[in-house]
């Protein structure tokens, strides 16, 4: 498992570390941003590898990354290879522990050249710049671990927030597995066991996936709400059981990780768990479990009332017309008969023909638009009418918009934000644009952004439901638990109806913090 997944307050799903901001890529296009690579260095050692990207001056670079599988993305702003440096030369040679691909986006302002990094579920990561190179270190997640494990602990005063609950036989199991964890391993295998043997059981659990923290326990007939807030304890997770789990347990193992241990208890008591964030949620297996919704990574977009009221404007009369515009008229009238019975492909294909006869009407091309990102998904052509909406008219809000939302789904991520800037830039600002945007800003990341544009709709048009669950699930994000916490008590005294599956995980959220 990755370091992503071992964070506790501070956990997020989409970790996107910002080396420098997206915008500087935009802010960057001017000065013609050039990175020459001059050479690539691997080194692969004791499961760890190093790849250095040496070049001409400083990077500009993000660093982000992406799931199932793992991967390090780095995009680097203007990035070329030098004459002695291909993308055949600077590969890695194949490996157990990471593979790379690299690629060019060549459609953005300043030229960007990807490295791809995927790496096995043992690895974990680190990137750094020094000078005029990029560093990366693929090392295994043991190692993360053990620097977490040997790191100052905190004081007192920083874990206030979690107030602990006095209970006896909780504590008596907590020293009990102290104590076995204090012991001198030879005491706690056979006599003629050999070190060898526990170097290979060590790497069986390895192999097998399990490299989490290590621990020994001894339970006998303990009811099994204490043996997971013993979990609660060993993880710092936060950790949810189902009102229908119940039962005790007896169960005694030494020096393996916690991961294998929770799986082996909840195998014996026919039971499942979902993870995600820094929560896990434990349900008997005859149940089903659903997450609260969060937003797609791809954006959406719905027809409001007002533009389908706008874009029907495109036929009116008159009788001042060239033949020219009467001819693009009449295949307007098609393309809507066509767009009526839900005929899109037909549809675009007329007022495609329309807008060639009568390219200086910036509705047709706002219509293709609409039509291209949401029925048809075709995120560059939606881009494409976007565009030219907005030179006839830049103050287009609806088409700056469908280019922002096009732009994002491609991950022009630079492009996107200006467009979604501009979108939002009216008095009073589109609903729309204020929620596709906070969506954009925490797909990547951007979590600060999100609460303001959040806030921002909030101060126009009041609180839904949906923002403010978006609002509860950024400050999670952000391991501001409190702020959070209250966020969901909100939530539940709100008076909006409420999913009963995520009216129950809230409820027991709220009653797990307090």
């Amino acid at each position: 498992m990755h370091k992503w997944l071992e964070k506790s307050k501070s956990a997020v799903f989409l970790a996107f570390c910002i080396v420098f901001a997206s915008s500087t890529f935009a802010a960057t296009a001017e000065t013609s941003v050039v990175y020459t690579i001059n050479s690539t260095k691997v080194s692969i050692t004791n499961q760890t590898v190093d790849y250095s990207i040496v070049g001409s001056s400083t990077p500009v670079y993000t660093v982000t990354e992406r799931f199932s599988p793992f991967r390090v993305v780095i995009d680097v702003a203007g990035a070329t290879f030098g004459e002695s440096v291909t993308s055949e030369t600077a590969q890695i040679p194949d490996n157990k522990l990471v593979s790379l691909t690299i690629s060019d986006l060549n459609n953005l302002e300043t030229p960007v050249k990807r490295f791809v990094f995927t790496l096995a579920d043992s690895q974990d990561y680190s990137v750094a710049a020094a000078d005029s190179s990029l560093q990366v270190k693929i090392y295994p997640t043991a190692i993360a671990n053990q620097a977490q494990s040997t790191a100052p602990k905190a004081p007192a005063a920083a874990k206030a927030q979690y107030p602990s609950v006095t209970d006896p036989t909780l504590d008596a199991l907590i020293v009990s597995s102290e104590q076995l964890m204090t012991q001198d391993p030879a005491t706690l295998t056979s006599n003629d066991a050999s070190s060898s043997e526990t170097d290979s059981a060590q790497d069986a659990f390895s192999f097998s996936g399990f490299k989490k923290k290590r621990i020994s326990v001894d339970f006998y007939k303990i009811d099994i709400h204490n043996v997971f807030r013993l979990f609660r304890q060993i993880t710092d997770l936060n950790i949810i059981v189902d009102e229908g789990v119940s039962g005790s347990l007896t169960l005694a193992l030494s020096d393996v990780p916690w991961d294998f241990a929770l799986d082996v208890i909840l195998n014996l008591m026919d039971l499942k768990k979902e993870e995600r964030f820094n929560t896990i949620v434990i349900y008997p297996k005859s149940k089903e479990f659903m997450w609260p919704e969060r937003t797609e990574d791809n954006l959406a977009f719905e027809e409001s009332v007002e533009i389908i009221e706008q874009e029907s404007l495109i036929i009116e009369q008159s009788s001042s017309q060239s033949e020219e515009i009467l001819k693009a008229k009449e295949l307007l009238v098609k393309a809507q008969n066509f767009e009526k019975k839900d005929d899109y492909e037909e549809a675009v294909a007329f007022y495609t023909e329309a807008f060639e006869i009568w390219p200086d009407n910036p509705k047709i091309a706002n219509k293709l638009a609409t039509i291209y990102l949401v029925h048809l998904g075709m995120n560059a052509k939606a881009v494409h009418y976007a565009k030219e909406n907005l030179k006839m008219d830049p103050q287009n809000r609806h088409a700056a918009l469908y280019a922002a939302i096009g732009s994002a789904n491609m991950q022009r991520i630079a492009e996107a934000s200006d467009y979604f800037a501009q979108s939002t830039s009216g008095n009073p600002p589109m609903k729309e644009a204020l929620l596709s945007y906070a969506a954009f800003s925490e797909n990547n990341g951007q979590n600060e952004a999100t609460l303001k544009l959040i806030e921002k709709y909030h101060s126009y048009y009041g609180e839904t439901v949906d923002t403010m669950i978006t609002k509860a699930r950024v400050l999670d994000k952000m391991g501001k638990t409190e702020a959070a916490t209250k966020q969901y008590v909100a939530i539940l005294t709100s008076g909006f109806q409420i999913r009963p599956d995520l009216k129950k995980y809230i409820s027991v959220r709220v009653a797990d913090k307090n």
